[in-house]
């Protein structure tokens, strides 16, 4: 899987931590792509804590310098065309930063999406379809149950746009197995939002 970044129409790895693990979300975003693979970025943290322009909190890969923080994601494979849709996606707020994920034991160099420090809220929670897709994503990649749960636990929020709301359930609807349970909802404790105990 790893050769694949050495072929000339690849620009990048991308590590996806939040919603873009869902590989139906990327595509829909950015096209076809190689499959993914799941790694781990030891130092951060899951959090939805990062102000989106829809008023929720979206994800960050929080940096808390602590070796036994573990965020876990998955490593896609984009080209420059697809980088500058990604990029377009993420929108303002967030910044690029290369970092090494470890990827079935070896090292790899990747890029992921950091929230700016100006767009960080700790008080915000995510909409409860945008908790879902990070939720969807992480189990299409069979990642620790252990995790899953605790972003499962994550507070989240009805979104006021019942439109926006009923598009994303849609294709949630149609590419992911079965919800699990989010504790809590309708709540929003405020609070940071994060993924680890």
């Amino acid at each position: 899987m790893h050769t694949r970044c050495g072929e000339k129409n690849i620009a990048m790895r991308y590590f996806a931590f939040g919603s873009n693990m869902l590989s139906a979300r990327l595509r829909a975003r950015v096209g076809e792509f190689p499959a993914g693979v799941t790694g781990e970025v030891t130092g951060h943290q899951l959090r939805f804590h990062k102000r989106s322009v829809d008023g929720s909190a979206k994800c960050d890969a929080y940096h808390t310098e602590d070796p036994n923080d573990v965020l876990h994601g998955v490593v896609y494979h984009i080209d420059a065309a697809q980088q500058v849709l990604l990029d377009s996606f993420e929108g303002r707020g967030y910044s690029k930063l290369k970092i090494p994920v470890n990827v079935n034991g070896d090292r790899v160099a990747a890029y992921m999406y950091v929230a700016d420090r100006d767009y960080v809220d700790p008080d915000l929670a995510p909409y409860h379809w945008y908790k879902q897709f990070v939720i969807a994503g992480a189990n299409e990649f069979a990642l620790p149950k252990h995790y899953v749960r605790t972003i499962a636990k994550v507070p989240a929020v009805t979104d006021p746009d019942s439109d926006r709301h009923r598009r994303n359930m849609t294709v949630l609807n149609r590419h992911i197995a079965p919800r699990i349970p989010t504790a809590g909802e309708g709540t929003c404790a405020a609070r940071s939002r994060s993924a680890c105990p």
